[in-house]
């Protein structure tokens, strides 16, 4: 299984609010980006999404910014992962209208696959942010993302 860069980029951005949760101004989408190279545009779009799902409070205009909604130690990474992936199917068998597979009825490998996505899933529902950020981030080395 891997995430979305998408997915990727949410958890960034969460586990920075996270780690900054004490700050007393906002974060800015503008800071995150440039911290983590992430394009401006893209970052946004991201932000935006997890506001609407709950995750950030955000305030636009001047003094404005990001701060996560929820404490840490409530919002689980299987959470964050849930909501911010399109969808989690392993193989054809998983999609039900595209199921032209001939093995199918005498198939055991999507149960197994099921077994697994079940058992990653409940691995991260066992992490909060919190937990990914409890000694406090260190500043990230400036790496480039190529798009």
């Amino acid at each position: 299984m891997r995430l979305t860069q998408r997915t990727d980029f949410a958890l960034r951005v969460l586990m920075h609010c996270a780690a900054h949760a004490r700050r007393e101004e906002p974060l800015t989408v503008k800071e995150i980006a440039e911290e983590y190279s992430i394009p401006l545009n893209h970052l946004t779009k991201i932000v935006q999404e997890l506001g609407a799902k709950g995750f950030l409070e955000t305030t636009r205009g001047r003094g404005g910014g990001l701060r996560l909604l929820r404490p840490a130690h409530t919002v689980t990474v299987g959470e964050v992962v849930r909501a911010t992936e399109q969808d989690f199917c392993m193989a054809e068998c998983f999609h039900p209208d595209q199921q032209a597979c001939v093995l199918l009825p005498h198939c055991r490998l999507k149960k197994t696959l099921e077994k697994a996505l079940s058992a990653w899933m409940r691995e991260l529902d066992a992490v909060t942010l919190a937990d990914l950020v409890h000694n406090g981030l260190r500043k990230p080395r400036k790496i480039h993302l190529h798009f």
